[in-house]
């Protein structure tokens, strides 16, 4: 028997639908699948609709969170860059502030101007002095660019109308990279000057490479254009344009939600820098964002699909209990059906058998007496030949009397109600007595009976008469299919639903398929001799169900047949099972 056999329902082979007194009242089959897809579907929406709720709103938390602090990255590191700048501005300013055009063209005053710059603020890698039409009057500096005239460059055309100016990253053949920063002094058209200056941007690169982006994640400064102004770990190299889209102007932190070219979801965070062409981005890869939901998702599948697991289960069981209880029931039924039936059936024929049993008795006895008569008046002449040959007539009359009695004393019994009377009884010695009675009947017939007992049998609470005619009918039955020898094994076995179990096993010519349904039944008889009334196995069934037990066969044609008789090891008369 497979697990699959094991854990099937009693009730999963019944098909039948109420049809009759004595048929199933559902098809419990499809009421259980009903209950279970039922129950599965009330117990798991309400699940499945917070888990479905749980995972959206986790996941929008989880881009929120994201979003959020990729915000404060860029507010942050857009804050540093822009007083990075603004500091710078507002030193150059107040060295516009502090000295002339002409102190500042005097010799060696702007080389210490930019000395103490270097020294007290840094970033600061050279420093000029503008005249009004664009010559470099005075330079401090390792490039060289005292006397260049810079009236066509931008920082020189766009600090005069602005009055301030951050340029583009420079490099013009220059190890380092630089931006310009120029500050003008002085109203047009009257006479100004402008104080120029380039901007070391390693200060940048190193702050933009602290940040924590994410192993795909990049920080880089860019112009309006999109050229980069340092480096990029994924998007090239300054003075290259960048394959993202370049995103709106804007002073103000702002996050968007974008693509690459190769369809990988980006989280973009940008700020311009005021006054100034530039723009800071941070882009980081929004898988590497959602990790964290990403693992939190796998565990609420895992819980989910544990808790379905284990709510189907529960909702089989639950199922399969409430399912199975309805069936019991129903079986209870239909056996106390067929139970009632066949008492009113028995007692009709019992009414019956008593009634012609008494009829037939009184003219059975008027023609004993007379054939006895006979024979009385034949045994006083016993010359006569004639009268030897009548007396073997009369005692063969005689014979088919006593048989006749029997058969009607059989009737009468059968419809007789008999007392039962419970006592505690051991049941190995009542099989024993049993056998040893009808040993020698067993030793005529060549038969071989053997008792299987286990030892420290328990006692059961009884009828000693009820079992003993219930053993010897079932024995008798067994002797009568083995006329031509053959084995009777008896073996009992003690259950473990405080009942025991007898089965009477023989070899003899078994019963057909078709007469199994009926051995049970009053005045049947397999039975191929003359002889068998049919009320044997009958009025053994009605003892068995008296005593509260059930008897079953088991058979083949040619193969033997095998009496199940079930008992409670304490047995209730019909009077106490009714109260």
């Amino acid at each position: 028997m497979s697990i699959i056999d094991k854990l099937r329902p009693a009730f999963w082979n019944y098909e039948d639908v109420a049809a009759g007194t004595h048929q199933e009242i559902f098809s419990f089959r499809r009421k259980w699948w009903r209950t279970v897809i039922l129950t599965t579907i009330v117990a798991l929406t309400p699940l499945i609709i917070l888990s479905i709720f749980d995972y959206r709103m986790t996941k929008i938390d989880m881009k929120t969170a994201a979003i959020f602090d990729t915000s404060r990255m860029v507010s942050n590191t857009w804050r540093s860059v822009s007083f990075f700048l603004s500091e710078r501005r507002s030193v150059m300013t107040f060295i516009l502030k502090d000295n002339t055009e002409d102190e500042l063209l005097k010799n060696g005053r702007l080389d210490t101007v930019l000395k103490n710059l270097k020294t007290g603020v840094g970033g600061f890698a050279d420093l000029g002095v503008v005249s009004s039409q664009g010559r470099m009057l005075s330079y401090a500096g390792p490039y060289g660019l005292k006397d260049r005239d810079l009236c066509e460059e931008d920082c020189f055309k766009e600090v005069i109308k602005r009055g301030f100016y951050v340029g583009d990253l420079i490099q013009h053949r220059r190890p380092n990279q630089h931006l310009i920063m120029a500050v003008r002094k002085g109203k047009i058209p009257k006479n100004y000057f402008v104080l120029r200056a380039t901007l070391d941007i390693k200060p940048f690169e190193s702050l933009l490479a602290d940040l924590d982006t994410g192993p795909k994640g990049d920080a880089f400064i860019i112009n309006h254009a999109g050229i980069l102004q340092t480096p990029s770990r994924f998007y090239g190299q300054p003075h290259e344009k960048i394959s993202l889209r370049v995103p709106d102007f804007s002073t103000k932190p702002r996050v968007i939600e974008t693509k690459d070219r190769k369809g990988n979801s980006l989280v973009v965070g940008y700020a311009g820098i005021p006054d100034t062409s530039l723009m800071m981005m941070i882009v980081r890869d929004e898988k590497e964002l959602m990790e964290g939901w990403r693992q939190s998702r796998v565990k609420m599948f895992v819980f989910l699909g544990i808790s379905v697991a284990a709510i189907l289960l529960m909702v089989l069981g639950m199922a399969t209990y409430l399912v199975n209880r309805i069936h019991a029931a129903d079986q209870r039924r239909i056996m106390e059906l067929h139970r009632v039936e066949y008492a009113n059936k028995m007692a009709s024929l019992g009414r019956l058998s008593a009634g012609v049993g008494h009829e037939i008795n009184n003219p059975i006895a008027i023609v004993n007496e007379k054939v006895g008569l006979i024979k009385d008046l034949l045994l006083q002449n016993k010359t006569d030949p004639f009268n030897e040959k009548m007396l073997r007539l009369a005692e063969d009359v005689i014979d088919s009397i006593k048989r006749c009695g029997d058969i009607t004393h059989r009737l009468i019994n059968f419809g007789r109600y008999q007392d039962i009377r419970l006592e505690r009884l051991d049941l190995k010695n009542i099989l024993y007595d049993l056998v040893a009675f009808m040993e020698k009947e067993a030793e005529y017939l060549n038969i071989n009976v053997n008792i299987h007992v286990p030892e420290n049998f328990p006692f059961i609470e009884s009828d000693k008469n009820s079992l003993q005619q219930i053993f010897l009918n079932i024995i008798s039955n067994a002797f009568a299919a083995m006329q031509d020898g053959g084995q009777l094994d008896i073996t009992a076995e003690n259950k473990a639903d405080s009942s025991i179990s007898i089965t009477f096993a023989d070899t003899g010519r078994g019963i057909a398929p078709e007469d199994l349904k009926r051995v049970f039944e009053p005045f049947f008889s397999s039975a191929s001799s003359a002889g068998g009334t049919g009320l044997g196995l009958s009025v053994t069934y009605g003892l068995v169900t008296q005593i509260g037990g059930h008897i079953s066969v088991d058979s083949e044609k040619n193969k033997g047949a095998r009496f199940i008789v079930d008992l409670p090891l304490k047995s209730q008369t019909e009077n106490q099972r009714d109260n």
